[in-house]
């Protein structure tokens, strides 16, 4: 049974409320994240085992979700993303310390994980026309949250205004997150079938959708190849690098500069994300004419000269660095769309083992910056993202010579 056009442009509207929540949500923490560690006098090392923490189950939940995908259909792991997400949003807001209060986002980034899967399943099935530039919107949906999500929660934290807690920032969300639920549990969604017979993969998010024309070739097995490591790896360094700036950009500014989190902190991740969200729906035509490969390490190139010239120049460096959004922006669907072409029909499996390596590596990337900034200095955890862009920058000719087919049996594309 086909869906009605009314049901269709529903599941449409849902789906791109959805990404925006995600985008909001998600970066609420670049003036959380300062005013919680405050609150609580934490460590950096414990600041980094929490965000640490929160990477992981984002990752664990994006497995997950992709294991019991086909068992329980898109619906009910859609819904049970946006369960946790609310669970999060609202429980935070009783929760009396740090970790338990880490608890609550712990539930919030689990949402986050299934988002990945669930908003990927649903747009591979009604973006039958039109897909690239459907995808680019519903990407830029995420970004305009993203944009908009540190500034009004830096509004409400401002004392010269309403300063409300970091608390009542998440709970100011509930009617966000119930806009979206209600009409996904009475929306008929694509039925299951329907997404084993889809293969086209989410460019702009990285997440890779059942299949049902892949050889038999299981997760455990695509572990066990050499190349799914060695882009996962690279993965895990744009991960860590572009989670960096909303995760420690604002502590940043706030504890080497003596800056505002709520003012300075949140212009500097807005700015970040509207850079960002403007690359994602403009690069995309300059990328396919360049080649996948040459644009990676083109930005890669420009994004760390950014960072060179940002940390130089001290405090003005708020208004440089911002600038690497652009060139990072370019980084994830540019190498997933890569990735996609190396590992050929069995992209699907291959590519989800990528992006659980990628996401356990950004976690480390976290904490270990929660540790430099520690033992080194306020100044250097955020600082690291220029050594990790170099490092990105000698790898990535190396993916490029892998030789993918004799471990998988995929012919080879390069673009």
């Amino acid at each position: 049974m086909r869906q009605s056009k009314q049901s269709r442009i529903l599941l449409m509207v849902i789906l791109y409320g959805t990404m925006f929540l995600f985008g909001f949500l998600e970066n609420i923490k670049g003036v959380s994240y300062p005013l919680i560690k405050n609150e609580f006098t934490v460590s950096y090392e414990t600041q980094g085992k929490m965000i640490s923490v929160l990477s992981f189950s984002y990752t664990l939940f994006v497995v997950v979700s992709g294991f019991i995908l086909g068992r329980y259909g898109v619906k009910k792991v859609y819904l049970f993303g946006l369960l946790c997400a609310l669970g999060g949003v609202f429980s935070i807001y009783f929760m009396p310390g740090f970790w338990t209060a880490a608890l609550s986002l712990l539930l919030l980034f689990a949402g986050f994980g299934v988002f990945e899967i669930g908003v990927n399943g649903v747009a591979t099935q009604i973006f039958t026309e039109k897909g690239a530039l459907m995808m680019s919107l519903l990407h830029f949906m995420y970004g305009l949250g993203a944009i908009i999500s540190p500034k009004a929660a830096g509004i409400l934290a401002d004392p010269a205004g309403a300063a409300l807690g970091w608390r009542q920032m998440y709970l100011l969300t509930v009617p966000l997150v119930l806009l979206i639920l209600v009409p996904a549990i009475f929306t008929r969604f694509p039925a299951a079938k329907d997404a084993a017979q889809s293969n086209a993969p989410d460019a702009a998010k990285g997440s890779v959708p059942n299949t049902g024309n892949v050889p038999r070739f299981g997760f455990t097995a695509a572990l066990r190849t050499s190349a799914v490591w060695a882009f996962g790896i690279t993965l895990g360094l744009m991960m860590g690098i572009e989670m960096a700036s909303s995760n420690w950009g604002g502590l940043y500014f706030q504890d080497v500069y003596g800056m505002n989190p709520a003012t300075s902190g949140a212009n500097f991740v807005s700015a970040f994300f509207l850079l960002f969200t403007l690359s994602r729906l403009v690069s995309g035509f300059i990328i396919e004419r360049a080649g996948y490969m040459r644009s990676l390490v083109g930005a890669a190139a420009i994004a760390a000269a950014i960072f060179i010239a940002g940390f130089a120049l001290g405090a003005r460096g708020i208004y440089v660095l911002p600038a690497a959004g652009f060139f990072i922006a370019v980084w994830w669907p540019t190498f997933m769309a890569f990735a996609m072409g190396r590992f050929g029909e069995r992209a699907p499996v291959m590519c989800s083992a990528v992006i659980a390596i990628g996401g356990l590596l950004n976690a480390g990337m976290q904490l270990a910056m929660g540790y430099i900034n520690r033992y080194a200095g306020a100044a250097w955890g955020y600082r690291s993202c220029l050594g990790f862009s170099l490092i990105l920058l000698c790898v990535l000719p190396g993916v490029n010579k892998l030789r993918i087919q004799k471990e998988t049996g995929a012919p080879p594309q390069k673009r």
